[in-house]
């Protein structure tokens, strides 16, 4: 007699909308922190291109445009992090594992699960280590820069640190939980709110 992989019925399928609908929030507020990190790009290549206009025709570059830069794409990073690693754009291997997925799914879950694993710990370390970083620079208002000249507050960016992180770190669990549930025999993916699907890169 084959056994079937166990259904979400009965009080557990409550836990799995509650899981879904939760999803779709988060789902929702990772797709506005990848907007915003779209929009700060436009806004960064306006300012280059500006800075490249003044130093060409009136040899007056915008100040603190390379400071500007180099702090936004730290930013930028970290914003748009989540919803890449949600969608399956994060950067990684796939020519071992996403080839498991498709001839050998048990093992190919079972090594994106560790992938998975050590993502959690690393988000988790960053958020961390972040913390007091933050707490310090609100604290001093510290700021980046040259004084007189331009300077840029370092709080916001360690801030942008601390909610990509967390976010990136929560869609690492997601997918964790994708994969265990997976190999614990289930097939219903809808419960993720990522759409269903199985390799989530």
């Amino acid at each position: 007699m084959s056994s079937s992989p166990p259904e979400s019925t009965g009080p557990g399928a409550d836990d799995n909308q509650l899981v879904a609908a939760s999803g779709r929030i988060f789902n929702q507020i990772v797709s506005a922190l990848n907007g915003i990190g779209t929009i700060w790009i436009f806004a960064i290549m306006i300012l280059i291109n500006l800075d490249v206009f003044m130093r060409f025709l009136f040899n007056m570059p915008v100040r603190g445009v390379p400071l500007a830069v180099s702090m936004s794409i730290i930013a930028i990073v970290f914003l748009q992090m989540s919803d890449a690693l949600r969608v399956g754009r994060f950067t990684r291997s796939d020519v071992m594992i996403g080839r498991l997925l498709q001839t050998r799914p048990t093992l190919g879950h079972w090594l994106q699960l560790h992938y998975n694993a050590f993502g959690v710990i690393l988000m988790a370390i960053i958020f961390w280590y972040t913390i007091p970083f933050l707490i310090k620079a609100w604290d001093s208002q510290s700021y980046a820069g040259n004084e007189g000249d331009f300077t840029v507050p370092e709080w916001p960016v360690k801030a942008v640190i601390l909610i990509g992180s967390s976010c990136c770190c929560i869609q690492f669990i997601r997918h964790f939980r994708e994969d265990f549930r997976y190999l614990c025999g289930y097939r219903d993916n809808d419960h993720m709110g990522v759409g269903g699907e199985s390799n989530n890169g």
